[in-house]
């Protein structure tokens, strides 16, 4: 296995977003690898701090992944020469352990964040849903959710989950402390980071919220804060993200977005959209009262433009400036993140076997079976002829481990 990507480490936002992928460019990308470049098993990343490509091809590594590379650089319009100065490239146990990290929340901004386990699986299951994932990369995906479940559970590194969702409450508390007001206004609240978002505000007690849907209105109904209309959608539970209060979140049509913005003193856009939410122009017509209003850009690609930032009392903050918050976080977690450490790399080994153990009955299937069906004896005395002695060695050890073992359960 492979892995191609760029993350926040080494690029600024400007740079990762040209990376991003949206669901349909995932599938439709599922299908060039497969078709063009060799490629027996893929999944794709996205997400706001990292695009990765996990790949999987018939020959050899290096000239595979150059036509990997050239079909990434011709779908998102990079020239490879550049290409090749952005990203990172991991082969074999080095993919996999980075893999392993990605999950387990090693390599997050946030460090041990939870988010990021539910990234990789989405991604993980969209390859499924399109068949381009072989047995190696479901191998090593299963290992990685196993690794990441096992961090959870035996270290404290994720007992006090925090997100890019919980930081972003918690820049937005700070701004309303300061400089007062309470009306929070969030494009893209039913979508995952919407979501988290939304619960941490509530639980700060911030409650005055209004969410965008694209679902359509009847007629004539109005659906201010103060006067929700009766198909008003509420955001609810869903499989993988939270629910809040169905009075507390009061939702609007898309479309009306800019009629919310005079009276929101916080507005967030956290859409997976490829367009504009908020225009500089728009926005400027839409504000009528002068007061402190703070953006928050929760997108990536980046949804807000730019020059709203130039507007007068408009804070803009997108994900990069989150980074500082993220490392006094993350110095709090170092030393449970030791222990984690310590249990991904047993799995991680457990993991490596597995793969393996599968590439060999693969490869070797009926070789396998014409040794099963001779005696152990006939069998172990032709190793002995044909290994060394470490590795013979080796494999005596493993024998008399077995049979300690075997025996004991007798």
């Amino acid at each position: 296995m492979n892995c191609i990507g760029v993350n926040y480490k080494k690029l600024p936002l400007e740079i990762r977003e040209r990376y991003a992928f949206l669901p349909d460019e995932q599938r439709a990308f599922h299908k060039t690898l497969h078709g063009k470049t060799g490629c027996t098993g893929s999944v794709i990343l996205s997400t706001c701090n990292r695009s990765e490509l996990y790949v999987c091809g018939k020959e050899d590594d290096a000239a595979f992944i150059a036509r990997v590379e050239e079909e990434l650089s011709a779908l998102k319009g990079i020239p490879k020469t550049e290409l090749l100065r952005q990203i990172y490239v991991y082969s074999g146990e080095n993919a996999l352990r980075h893999l392993f990290h990605v999950a387990c929340g090693l390599d997050s901004m946030v460090l041990g964040e939870d988010e990021i386990l539910r990234q990789v699986k989405d991604g993980y299951e969209l390859a499924v849903g399109e068949g381009a994932v072989c047995n190696e990369i479901h191998i090593a995906f299963q290992g990685a959710f196993g690794s990441a479940k096992s961090i959870k559970t035996q270290t404290l590194l994720s007992r006090t989950p925090v997100s890019m969702g919980t930081l972003a409450a918690n820049r937005i508390e700070a701004f309303l402390r300061e400089y007062g007001g309470g009306t929070v206004l969030i494009a893209g609240i039913t979508g995952k980071i919407g979501r988290i978002l939304a619960k941490n505000l509530i639980d700060k007690k911030i409650t005055n919220i209004v969410g965008t849907t694209r679902r359509h209105f009847a007629s004539g109904q109005t659906s201010g804060a103060e006067n929700r209309p009766k198909d008003a959608e509420t955001p609810s539970a869903a499989a993988d993200g939270p629910a809040w209060d169905a009075g507390a979140v009061c939702m609007v049509p898309y479309a009306d977005r800019y009629r919310y913005v005079d009276a929101a003193d916080v507005i967030v856009s956290a859409t997976s959209g490829p367009h504009y939410t908020f225009l500089a122009q728009e926005t400027a017509s839409a504000i009528m009262r002068e007061k402190e209003r703070l953006f928050l850009d929760m997108a990536v690609p980046r949804d807000m433009d730019q020059d709203i930032a130039r507007l007068p009392g408009c804070q803009l903050l997108d994900i990069d400036d989150f980074k500082k918050a993220a490392a006094q976080n993350n110095e709090r977690k170092r030393q449970e993140s030791d222990r984690a450490g310590q249990i991904l790399e047993e799995k991680l080994q457990e993991t490596i076997k597995s793969i393996r153990m599968s590439e060999f009955m693969e490869k070797n299937r009926q070789t396998f079976q014409k040794l099963a069906d001779q005696p152990f004896g006939k069998v172990f005395y032709r190793l002995k002829d044909e290994l060394s002695g470490e590795e013979l060695s080796a494999l005596l050890l493993a024998v008399e481990r077995v049979g300690t073992s075997e025996g004991g359960r007798q």
